[in-house]
């Protein structure tokens, strides 16, 4: 809901409790009788309510006595001085007109008054009148001059004595006096002193007293301030509004721009953070409420389920109040972002000194921040990464949890960064309705379709993290038992269909991400639930065994079975009894892969060998030795005996590396590199999956290369890979093209 930057227009829309000085003030003005006029000036800086309070005042004034003739000047209408002065008598006559129909002389008399002035050039100085005709003066216009000079004083005072006949009582407000040039500034007081001093006619006036003591000075060559006060009888500062009636007017307007918010959606600790360390700080005017909320609800209405409410507000603040700060942000999204955590001290200090030297960038203390304590507090709660280093105590304030910052979508987090400027969903993100309908709503057979669209999407890791997150998250956004079981079920059968690479050194390998997602799971069901769940995971012939495999060798892990050095974890998610059932399905379903040669045809399908060599070394042992029955075997074989990883030298580059003594366990070596070098050289080859022909050109490039002696004599960069093998397409592409 956008609010327009308007004064409020009645009493009843009064928010910062200035009805009883607004009441008592018009009482005064419709009580005043005197046969001289009454100027009155409230003081105000810009944006302090004056307008809103000439509303209120009027509003009483005309429920007071609705008899008193009321003229509400706008003197931004006017063009220049001279207009000023005219139209300002020309009002006056119509308003008199409108309100004391029976006084017809008075009302004409001001409207001849207006005419009169129209055609010349008007500057009242102490009280008395000097005309100069505007054109060229003649003799005969000297003369004209005089005349018109007499007209002009008779026309006053024929209009003083009528409005002392008719007793007519005229209130006049002037708003916005310090936004008018300095010579219009000059005109309008001039005109109250001098050519509309009437009786019984009071004039308020509203003005930035110093802006108008300037204007007055600058143009009258005096003391601005003494010609001031002897125009303002009766001088008001506009009284100060409390600071807490301008909070609750923010929260007001909050409140309706929000509505009905869920309540797991509303961090209340991290608002009171923001707004009593920072935020409040801006609030100091109702126009201040304004800017910073029509922005916040145009940024709230766009993003409203995409971002956190708390953060879009404490960000949006720095957006109104410190653009200079906003404008920077986006630039040091990696210093923001997340948390710096090193085990090396002197790691972490580099890291310290490293983000010192951006928030010093971001903020610097060189007076281009308006308020550098209250910008750095806002940077410290919204970013808590950084916090440390804004001078905060460690432990104070709130702390970062990427698994909660994904579910609250927060600014902290560096997938939901990005949004918070570009007021769109970033490439790669699934909307926040979405991935709650799936985890929470979604039928099975819903949840498995939805689920292969995201993965088509190139979004499935968005989908696992904020799975992942869901599932260790601990308020009211609980998983209940029915939901785990429908989750982990559509995540095993169809795990085997994403073909997703892994990164580099810093990313999560991809097969974890199931384990991420899948253990925190399970902790929600109790321990028999668990086993019963898993035995029919493992049984269903929708969930390939390399999954299966990936499953098992997870739970073997935390009992510390298979794994070097590995320890038993207390916190295990199955018991040895119910692994050993799992193993006992595994193998029965790994043996019966092998035989039917249905592994050959899956994507990764025999990355279960390993762990059936550490269950069962000698049925393993049996079972290779028959598994290359042909050239597309072969490859898949390879692949298993494949690794993929990075090298740092002067860069990061992803590698593979062939296990040669691994292969020759199911293959001669030698056999091996003749079949596969010749199989390149067909069409079939570039059938099968790209990672898969990768592994086999890496096979064949690091036999053919020069014997080293090194760690990384069987290690080869995928650069070199990709170049090989896509030489290798294009060259079967020619030949293709020459038979054709």
């Amino acid at each position: 809901m956008l609010s327009p930057d308007l004064p409020i227009a009645k009493l009843e829309e009064d928010g910062l409790n200035r009805g009883s000085f607004a009441e008592s003030l018009a009482k005064t003005l419709v009580q005043y009788s005197f046969p001289s006029s009454l100027t009155i000036g409230l003081y105000g800086e810009w944006g302090s309510g004056k307008t809103s309070l000439l509303n209120m005042v009027f509003e009483n004034v005309e429920r007071i006595d609705d008899g008193v003739v009321v003229l509400r000047f706008n003197p931004w209408l006017c063009s220049d001085p001279k207009q000023l002065v005219t139209q300002f008598f020309k009002q006056m006559a119509t308003a008199i007109k409108l309100k004391k129909r029976a006084a017809d002389k008075a009302w004409e008399l001001i409207d001849q008054y207006a005419d009169i002035l129209g055609a010349t050039s008007v500057i009242p100085v102490a009280g008395e009148i000097v005309a100069a005709f505007t054109k060229v003066l003649t003799k005969k216009a000297e003369e004209e001059t005089k005349e018109r000079t007499n007209d002009l004083q008779e026309s006053k005072n024929q209009i003083i004595k009528k409005l002392k006949d008719e007793k007519i009582k005229i209130i006049v407000s002037i708003d916005d006096i310090d936004r008018l040039s300095e010579e219009e500034i000059v005109a309008v007081f001039q005109l109250v002193k001098s050519l509309a001093d009437f009786p019984n006619t009071i004039y308020v006036l509203a003005f930035d007293y110093d802006v108008v003591v300037r204007a007055l000075g600058k143009v009258q060559h005096g003391d601005g301030k003494e010609y001031l006060e002897k125009i303002v009888q009766v001088p008001f500062e506009i009284p100060a509004p409390n600071i807490d009636d301008i909070h609750e007017a923010l929260f007001s307007k909050l409140n309706r721009i929000l509505g009905d918010i869920p309540e797991e959606d509303w961090d209340k600790e991290t608002w009171v953070e923001l707004f009593q360390q920072g935020i409040k700080n801006y609030i100091r005017s109702i126009r201040d409420v304004i800017r910073y909320t029509n922005v916040f609800s145009l940024k709230y209405e766009l993003l409203k389920n995409e971002t956190s409410v708390v953060d879009l507000l404490g960000l949006t603040c720095l957006q109104v109040f410190e653009p200079t700060v906003y404008s920077k942000l986006p630039s040091y999204k990696d210093i923001l972002c997340g948390e710096r955590r090193s085990f090396s001290h002197e790691r972490q200090k580099e890291t310290e000194e490293k983000v010192e030297r951006a928030i010093n960038r971001i903020a610097p203390d060189d007076g281009s921040v308006t308020d550098l304590e209250a910008t750095k507090n806002i940077l410290g709660t919204l970013f808590p990464g950084i916090k440390t280093n804004m001078g905060w105590l460690y432990g104070v304030g709130r702390g970062y949890s990427h698994r909660d910052s994904i579910i609250r979508n927060s600014i902290a987090a560096p997938e939901c960064f990005d949004r918070y400027f570009a007021l769109t969903l970033e490439n790669g993100a699934i909307p926040t309705a979405t991935v709650r309908r799936m985890v929470f709503e979604s039928s099975e057979s819903e949840l498995a379709e939805e689920t292969m669209q995201v993965y088509r999407e190139g979004k499935i890791v968005r989908l696992l993290e904020a799975i992942e997150a869901y599932a260790g998250a601990g308020d009211g956004r609980i998983i209940d038992v029915e939901r785990t079981a429908i989750i982990i079920k559509v995540l095993s059968c169809n795990w085997s269909s994403f073909e997703v690479e892994d990164g580099g050194f810093f990313t999560v390998p991809f097969a974890w991400r199931l384990l991420y997602c899948v253990d925190p799971l399970l902790k929600r069901m109790d321990s028999k639930a668990r086993a019963s769940l898993m035995c029919s995971i493992f049984e269903n012939e929708k969930v390939q065994v390399s999954t299966v495999a990936l499953l098992l060798q997870d739970f073997e892990n935390q009992l510390g079975r298979y794994a070097e050095n590995a320890r038993e974890s207390a916190d295990a998610v199955l018991p040895l009894d119910a692994v050993l059932k799992l193993e006992a399905i595994f193998k029965e379903r790994a043996v019966k892969a092998i035989d039917s040669k249905v592994v050959l045809r899956q994507y990764h399908g025999l990355r279960f060998l390993w762990l059936l060599e550490q269950i069962a070394p000698e049925t393993a042992a049996d079972k290779k030795k028959s598994m290359v029955t042909d050239d597309v075997s072969l490859v898949k074989i390879i692949d298993e005996c494949t690794s993929r990883g990075s090298v740092a030298v002067r860069i990061v580059a992803k590698t593979r590396t062939v296990d040669r003594d691994r292969l020759s366990e199911f293959v001669d070596l030698g056999e091996a590199y003749q079949r596969v070098k010749k199989f390149a050289t067909e069409n079939q080859f570039f059938d099968l999956p790209r990672d898969e022909q990768m592994s086999a050109v890496a096979f064949i490039l690091i036999v053919e290369r020069e014997p080293v002696e090194s760690s990384l004599k069987d290690c080869i960069a995928e650069d070199a890979i990709i170049r090989v093998l896509d030489q290798m397409k294009s060259k079967i592409e020619i030949e293709d093209t020459q038979r054709d």
